[in-house]
C-alpha cells in the first residue's frame, strides 16, 4: 500500500475530518472493496485515526497537532448537535474548572463515543428550534451553546428543583457575578419563555429564580 491514498486524501480533501463518503468522492475511480483495503492498511499502521465509525482524520502519530478542536470533533460525532451543558459553561467561564468529558446536547438518543481524544456524550435536548441560543465560535469552528441555552440543557438533564440562585453556584460552582453580567443583555420576560419551552418543572424554577435573584 503506497502513500498516494495518503497523498489524495490530503490534496482533495479541504477539511481535517472526513467520512466514507468523501472517500468514495476521492477515489470515485476505484472499487468500494480497494477503498475500504487502503482504508483498514492505514488505521493498522496509524497513518489515520478513526473517531467513530465512518468519521476519520489523518493521524498525529509522528509528534504533530490535530488541525480540529475537540468541540469540531464532538459537532461531527453526531450531526444534529452542538457543545452544551458543562462543556459550554466552561467554555464561556461559567464554572471555573476544565471539564474533561466533552458534553453536548442532540436532536435524538443519548449516546457516548469514546476514542483517543477523549469521551465524547451526548445527551437529548427537546427545545425547539433546536439551535435556539446556539452560535458558530469562532475559535474553535464549533456549533456552542451561549451561557443561558447550556445553563436550561444542564438543569432539564439533571431533573433537580432548585429554590434560589445560590444554590446554582454551590451545586456547579456557577459564578453569579458573570452569570448576572450574561442576564443583563436578556429581558425577564425572555428568560421565562426560555424556561417554559422545556415544559418541565424544573427549568420554569429556575427562569424564576434567574429572574428573581439576578435581573
Amino acid at each position: 500500500m503506497s502513500s498516494e491514498f495518503l497523498s489524495s486524501i490530503e490534496q482533495n480533501l479541504k477539511v481535517p475530518l472526513f467520512t466514507d463518503d468523501d472517500l468514495k468522492l476521492v477515489f470515485r475511480n476505484k472499487e468500494t472493496s480497494a477503498i475500504y483495503n487502503s482504508l483498514t492498511y492505514h488505521l493498522k499502521n496509524r497513518n489515520l485515526e478513526r473517531f467513530r465509525r465512518g468519521l476519520y482524520s489523518l493521524s498525529s502519530k509522528n509528534g504533530g497537532h490535530y488541525t480540529f478542536s475537540k468541540f469540531k470533533l464532538a459537532n461531527k460525532l453526531v450531526l444534529q448537535s452542538f457543545i452544551s451543558f458543562e462543556s459550554a459553561l466552561s467554555h464561556h467561564g461559567l464554572i471555573p474548572e476544565a471539564v474533561y468529558e466533552v458534553t453536548s446536547a442532540c436532536l435524538n438518543k443519548n449516546v457516548v463515543f469514546k476514542n483517543s481524544l477523549g469521551t465524547f456524550s451526548f445527551s437529548h435536548s427537546p427545545i425547539g428550534p433546536f439551535y435556539l441560543g446556539v452560535e458558530k465560535d469562532k475559535m474553535t469552528d464549533a456549533k456552542i451553546a451561549n451561557p443561558v441555552r447550556a445553563l436550561f440543557d444542564l438543569i432539564y438533564i439533571r431533573r433537580k428543583l432548585f429554590e434560589k440562585a445560590e444554590d446554582l453556584e454551590d451545586d456547579f460552582r456557577i459564578d453569579l457575578n458573570e452569570l448576572q453580567k450574561i442576564l443583563s443583555h436578556f429581558k425577564p420576560g425572555e428568560i421565562l419563555e426560555i424556561g417554559n419551552i422545556y415544559k418541565k418543572k424544573t427549568t420554569r424554577k429556575l427562569a424564576t429564580i434567574l429572574v428573581r435573584d439576578l435581573m
